[in-house]
């Protein structure tokens, strides 16, 4: 029996089990051995090896909390907002404005729950006479350097946090003497669960008097710490000790489903040892209260339930809210139509009062948003004095609608309507206070709320002091005020990259833009989304077509009085050249009424806007209007200074009435001046020769006559320009020539010049040997003088300027591309080390490096405002900013820091958002701070679904869907309304310019919707296509071709085929062709010009027009295994992502006479993925001399990974592709494209060459994830996929060994594998990290080798950005292999790297490292 086996044998057709000898078995293969020929093979295609870098572009914008808390220091006023995995630190300003000071995103999980927890906030009375308005900032550590004993203090409170990876931190912020802010946590394990029920972290709680946190689970459980108070653990810290806030933990089991979990207050005073935890449950389907209590002067064990499962009233089911009282041990809870009071928890029996939400307030603001009544989301204590009896609350409810409640001392409760507000509320909602000082119950109460399908917002409940009118009853001030908007594009539901032809400037951004379709009705929008710093506009006006010249003349402020009150004004006056004239324009400020010298919020201001003179009066001035202005500035306190190509004058401020002139013989060619020099620098021609002539001014505003002619400079050519600069409190001017050359030329007390610098730029770029310098400024950085000239090809120079001597040393230039039109530069008024520049449609500040001073960081300035959002951004043609005003900071925001800017037609007032001042004590935002997403926004009011971009026109095809309330209950039901949107959105014309006329019968109500098409009711568009047409005559037509479905019964649904032709204009959406289905069309693409392939359900068809009858003929069809959800196509293929079964990718053969098709598999995926949509791309390998490979990207709906599967490039018998790697992302991407979005100073530049990167493939891949994060994705080579990986590879093996990664321990446990489970660190922990600890090539072994080959970017960034030094990341605390494998990986990167001494090649990885991990935008 033991060599016996079962064997199928075939008896009368039915196979039937038989026992057979194995060897019966040998000697019958014996007998029938015959000869056997090899079968012919296919060899085996080659997979590539490819690697994938992943990095964050623009980080989610959604927050789920805010928590008011000084996570910094006690004199700061900060809030914490806390996102899916990241943390964003803000600070409030006066008069409620938020300033970003810092970041975390580097979680090992996702945050679940955040609270507060330390010394609570003391209100102050105001019990003194003094100033009402919000009180000047007081320097604190991020104002100032640390000393020694603060470098580890504790804040007065700090942030803690629950985490998927079963982690409770303890997290706040610390400043170090650099200005940076950097985080520092404490962290604790929490105990596994059995289920995803009962794992612990989805609720948390803090006592209010810092007695004992709570952690619980959805049910079943949860951990009970107790705590020491916040001035006990800072003195632990202050001695030494490497202490967390835990003394004791027990876990506790609850039964029910926890809906709500509060500690109780124990009263004011009454008693300090009472730890009182409330829960809210659901067991057998009712609502139940359980309660523990515990005495906190003993341990943990004596913690037990009070009350356990007692049920609530029969009309208190499902409370929404939970709101504890502090100032006794009763609760609220809240309901949709009221609210309950519970007195006497603890006795077992609570007693219940009811108090009705009033009538007006029950009703929804926008009923077409569901059939249920909106739900209570969130709630806030508003701060009031310690003597006010009453306990206020904030409550907001889905749908926008707040309410304002106040409990007494007798137990009632009064309920108010506070407004609506004007988005809808997620659970992200707070209420602030300006400041901490003894007037902070002065201000009105300021509301933020996190956005919902729209922005988020702050909004202020009442006035400030200064703003009240005493000519105004008070309800007319008791409304929600704007503050300030945060900026969202979530939840995002489409994705467009692409370039936007057609615009009005003639020099277009040569790259692509990234769209995005998001919000909910009635904010429904499409977003450019951009990245820089934000110039808050606060007017414009038009009419500046054809301006070359903006100049600032005279600026000031003055009291006036208007209709017997008294008001600041502040004023500024320009010079704005047009050809052949100059103009002399007024601008006025006037504040609201003032008290005293304050002129409160800048908000209240009023613009005027006019020209001196105006109308028919006469000129009183000494303003030369007949001429163009070359130069002009305010030159002293008492004079400006103003230029033509004819004469120089000054003239008296702030009339301008002429002090002094000087008349030129010839035309200037150019000339400078500047504040504060004590001459002005003219250049002209004088007998075939070009001189550079220094003029002196008096301080009486006369100028030198006697000199006049002694102090000139011949110049070999015409200047191009003509700068005058402070090189260390000494005058110099510059000069640039026609013949490439620089000269730097020092100025005496008494007007002599001396030529201490001469250079050329014919040699700077090897493409492009005759560089001109259009302009120039000087930046001041760490004591180091850093020259920067702006080149009429679209370059930035720049060079340290090093003075030997009278002399200046030979200049090493830096070279930065802006893109291909004339560069111009001016220098920053308010920021020494930064400048702005001009070029084309961009328009960006540049500043010296924090590295390396030679060195620029360029960011691009967007001007945005609370208005005409949607406005594309024109190019900058002339510019001026207006210094700080020392003097009028004390008086409150004013003029000082303005930058004004002539883009398109507009002149714009507006201020950067990091030059904002609103005292003499505040400062401005380090660098790394002020930099943030904002997008450029077109209002589509309904909820955009698709959006693609029409190669064809200058237009975009948007889907819509909008719910709306056709008829009232009780009878009442609503309405989806669907609909196709043709939108015009590169258009920067005014909004007064009139409308393209329109050819559809559905007029648009928005200027940029050109044309609209309603479909049916609750019609859900899938897909939209643009099919360019051309008939047999070769007449070009434009269609769009929409797939719908329809939903006709419980999980039915039909589905449409639509054409649309759009016009020779692109301005109608003309229905062509409707064809009807049984089954949705999901998926609709063009084959080639006259075919499309579609899935309709789950069926793949081919279908062709036949352009001589006008019909669409079916070729070909093939059932698919789950219905596909994208589509693309590569010449011949045809690639499917569907919804359940991976990828397909058919090729499409067998034309018949008929022109029938037929769709063979080529290749599926290995494995099955919910995919959501896919992207194929070829790539050029350089390491291989094969040549291209064909990569599809998929997205993985189920594991949030984006894997790359490789098309061989000849059939083989194996159905299943080759996974090249696969990177697993913290959350799902959606969309993928390709696009270019880089603009040209975030690339590589070689001596004005733009280089390509060793070791990327491709990076232009971009991707998008419902919550707003998109993603940048590069493809690598293998060599620089192991250098990456090798480098990450470090950084996390020293990461897990770091000292401050370690989990404490509460309660000490014996055992090494204790100690593992608890930390997580795999392999040994003590020894020198070995070279196999951390090989990429080793760990591409087994099935795991795809994962491996994913390069997570964002660590390496942050690294690079904490100051990691790659010398000692690769060196300390390493075994001497570790310098042998590092040198075999980056030889391969580049063969040069392998003949080069240790450090060359680090500095040389250094290098590369800072060009791959560059920016994106």
């Amino acid at each position: 029996m033991n060599h016996q086996v079962q064997g199928l044998v075939l008896v009368n057709n039915e196979w039937v089990s038989r026992p057979m000898d194995i060897y019966q078995i040998m000697a019958r293969a014996q007998q029938d051995d015959t000869e056997m020929r090899e079968p012919d093979c296919k060899p085996a295609s080659r997979v590539p090896e490819f690697g994938i870098l992943s990095r964050t572009l623009l980080a989610s914008p959604l927050f789920k909390s805010i928590l008011p808390a000084n996570i910094r220091h006690k004199y700061s006023n900060d809030i914490v907002l806390v996102g899916e995995d990241s943390v964003h630190l803000k600070e409030i300003r006066d008069y409620g404005h938020l300033r970003h000071v810092a970041t975390k995103s580097d979680f090992k999980g996702r945050i679940l729950a955040a609270r507060v927890f330390g010394d609570p906030r003391q209100v102050r009375s105001n019990k003194s006479v003094g100033s009402p308005l919000p009180k000047k900032q007081i320097p604190y550590r991020a104002r100032r350097s640390t000393t020694s004993d603060e470098e580890y203090e504790l804040p007065p409170e700090v942030i803690v946090l629950t985490l998927t990876s079963r982690t409770l931190m303890f997290l706040w912020a610390q400043s170090n003497p650099t200005g940076t802010v950097t985080f520092s946590r404490k962290t604790v394990k929490l105990p596994a669960g059995a289920t995803r029920f009962d794992r612990l972290g989805t609720f948390l709680a803090v006592d209010p008097k810092r007695r004992a946190i709570a952690v619980a689970a959805q049910e079943g459980r949860f951990m009970l710490y107790k705590t020491k108070s916040m001035e006990t653990w800072r003195k632990e810290v202050r001695e030494g000790f490497d202490t967390i806030p835990i003394v004791d933990e027990r876990i506790i089991s609850i039964q029910g489903h926890i809906m709500h979990m509060e500690f109780l207050s124990s009263g004011n005073g009454q008693d300090d040892f009472h730890v009182v935890l409330l829960f809210i449950v659901v067991h057998q389907g009712k609502t139940k209260i359980t309660c523990f209590d515990w005495d906190c002067r003993y341990d943990l064990s004596r913690a037990a339930a009070r009350a356990e499962r007692v049920l609530v009233d029969f009309e208190d089911q499902n409370p929404s809210l939970l709101i504890p009282l502090s100032r006794s041990p009763d609760f609220l809870l809240i309901f949709d139509t009221h609210i309950a009071v519970y007195k006497d928890v603890l006795s077992g029996v609570p007693r219940r009062t009811v108090a009705p939400i009033p009538a007006h307030i029950l009703p929804p603001i926008r009923p077409g948003d569901s059939k249920c009544r909106p739900r209570w989301v969130q709630w806030d204590r508003a701060p009031r004095n310690p003597e006010f009896p009453k306990e206020v609350f904030y409550i907001a409810r889905e749908d926008g609608r707040i309410m304002y409640a106040e409990r007494g001392p007798a137990g009632s409760v009064d309920v108010n309507d506070a407004g609506d507000w004007p988005y809808r509320i997620d659970i992200a909602f707070a209420c602030l206070s300006v400041d901490n000082s003894e007037f902070s119950q002065s201000y009105p109460d300021v509301l933020i709320a996190g956005g919902a399908g729209s922005d988020g917002l702050m909004c202020k409940l009442g006035a400030w002091p200064t703003e009240y009118s005493y000519g105004s009853q008070y309800p007319g001030t008791n409304q929600f005020d704007y503050i300030q908007s945060i900026p969202s594009w979530a939840p995002f539901t489409d994705l467009c990259v692409t370039r936007l032809p057609g615009l009005r400037a003639p020099d277009e951004r040569e790259r692509s833009a990234i769209f995005v379709t998001h919000g909910n009705t009635p904010h429904g929008e499409l977003s450019e989304l951009r990245h820089g710093l934000q110039a808050l506009v606060d007017d414009c006006f038009g009419g500046m077509n054809g301006c070359t010249g903006l100049r600032i003349v005279d600026y000031g402020s003055q009291k006036v009085q208007a209709e017997g009150r008294g008001v600041r004004q502040h004023y500024v006056c320009f010079a704005i050249t047009l050809p052949l004239e100059t103009l002399l324009i007024r601008l006025v400020r006037t504040q609201p009424e003032s008290r005293g010298d304050f002129s409160g919020a800048w908000e209240g201001g009023i613009w005027d806007k006019f020209q001196i003179p105006s109308g028919d009066e006469p000129i009183e001035d000494g303003f030369m209007r007949d001429e163009e202005t070359i130069s002009a500035c305010p030159w002293s306190d008492q004079h400006a200074i103003q230029i033509t190509r004819k004469e120089i004058r000054t003239l008296r401020r702030p009339l301008l009435r002429q002090t002094d002139s000087i008349c030129v013989e010839t035309p200037l060619l150019i000339a400078a001046s500047k504040p504060g020099f004590p001459f002005v620098a003219i250049a002209f021609r004088e007998s075939s020769n070009t001189y550079l002539e220094i003029i002196q001014i008096a301080h009486d505003g006369t100028f030198n006559r006697v000199s006049r002619g002694e102090f000139r400079h011949r110049l070999p050519s015409d200047p191009t320009c003509i700068e005058l600069l402070d090189v260390e409190g000494t005058p110099y001017v510059f000069v640039s020539t026609f013949d490439s050359g620089i000269y730097l030329l020092q100025i005496g007390q008494s007007g002599t010049t001396s030529l201490v610098l001469e250079e050329s730029l014919k040699d700077v770029a090897i493409d492009e040997p005759h560089k001109l310098c259009e302009s120039a400024v000087l930046l001041s950085s760490r004591q180091q003088q850093v020259l920067v000239c702006a080149t009429r090809d679209g370059c930035l120079l720049s060079a340290a300027l090093t003075k030997t001597d009278n002399n200046f040393s030979r200049l090493s230039w830096n070279l930065v591309k802006m893109g291909t039109t004339p560069a111009r530069t001016m220098p920053s008024y308010t920021d020494a080390s930064a400048a702005f520049v001009a070029c084309g449609a961009d328009f960006c500040r540049v500043r010296c490096s924090l590295s390396d001073v030679s060195v620029l960081d360029v960011d691009s300035i967007w001007f945005s405002g609370r208005i005409n959002q949607e406005n594309l951004q024109s190019a900058v043609t002339a510019m001026c900013q207006l210094p700080f005003i020392r003097n009028l900071d004390a008086l409150g925001r004013n003029l000082g820091g303005f930058l004004f800017a002539v883009a398109g037609d507009q002149l714009l007032f507006s201020q950067l958002e990091s030059d904002v001042r609103w005292g003499t004590d505040d400062v401005p935002m380090p660098p790394q701070a002020d930099s943030k997403a904002i997008p450029r926004k077109v209002l589509m009011r309904a909820k955009p679904t698709n959006v693609i971009h029409m190669q064809s026109k200058p237009r975009m095809v948007i889907s819509t869907m909008e719910a709306k309330e056709e008829r009232a209950p009780p009878d009442g039901y609503r309405v989806l309304h669907s609909t196709l949107k043709l939108l015009q959105v590169c258009d920067d014309k005014p909004l007064e310019d009139p409308e393209i006329k329109q050819e559809d019968t559905d007029e648009p109500t928005d200027r940029l919707v050109v044309a609209q098409y309603r479909l049916k009711h609750a019609e859900r568009v899938y897909s939209i296509v643009e099919w360019p047409f051309k008939n047999n005559q070769g007449k070009p037509y434009t269609f769009i071709i929409v797939g719908t479905g329809i939903t006709v019964g419980t999980g039915k649904e039909t589905g449409r085929r639509l054409i649309f032709n759009v016009g020779s204009r692109g301005s109608k959406l003309q229905l062509k062709k409707e064809s009807t289905y049984e089954h949705p069309v999901y998926c609709v693409t063009m084959f080639d010009n006259r075919a499309t392939v579609s899935v309709i359900g789950k069926t793949l068809s081919f279908d062709e027009f036949d352009a001589e009858t006008g019909r669409w003929l079916k070729r070909g069809t093939k059932e698919l295994p789950s219905p596909g959800i994208h589509i693309t196509i590569s010449p011949s293929f045809v690639y499917v992502s569907t919804l359940q079964h991976s990828h397909l990718c058919y090729s499409v053969t067998n034309r018949d006479s008929e022109g029938n098709v037929v769709f063979e598999q080529v290749f599926t995926d290995s494995r099955e993925r919910w995919c959501a949509h896919h992207l194929v791309i070829n790539v050029d390998n350089q390491e291989d001399e094969s040549g291209r490979d064909t990569v599809v990207l998929l997205t993985d709906r189920k594991s949030a990974s984006i894997s790359g599967l490789h098309h061989p490039p000849d059939r083989t018998y194996k159905n299943a592709a080759d996974t090249v790697f696969e990177a697993c992302l913290p959350r799902t991407v959606v969309r993928l494209q390709r696009g270019n979005v880089r603009p040209p100073w975030r690339r590589p530049c070689n001596l004005g060459t733009s280089t390509h990167i060793s070791g990327i493939l491709a990076d232009d891949i971009i991707g998008a994830c419902s919550d707003g994060t998109i993603y940048t994705f590069s493809i690598l080579s293998k060599s620089a996929c192991h250098i990456l990986r090798f480098v990450q590879n470090l950084i996390e093996t020293k990461q897990t060994r770091d000292p401050a990664s370690q989990f404490t321990v509460v309660k000490p446990r014996s055992g090494d594998i204790f100690d593992v489970l608890m930390n997580g660190a795999d392999g040994p922990q003590d020894g020198k990290i070995r070279a196999r600890d951390v090989d990429p090539q080793y760990q591409e072994r087994g099935l795991a080798a795809p994962r491996s080959r994913h390069i997570d970017g964002d660590l390496l960034v942050r690294f690079m950005a904490e100051g990691g030094d790659l010398q000692t990341l690769l060196y300390h605390d390493t075994e001497k292999d570790i310098e042998s494998l590092f040198g075999d990986l980056a030889g391969a990167v580049k063969k040069e790297w392998r003949f080069e001494e240790r450090e060359q090649v680090v500095e040389g990885v250094r290098r590369w490292l800072g060009e791959v991990l560059m920016p994106v935008l």
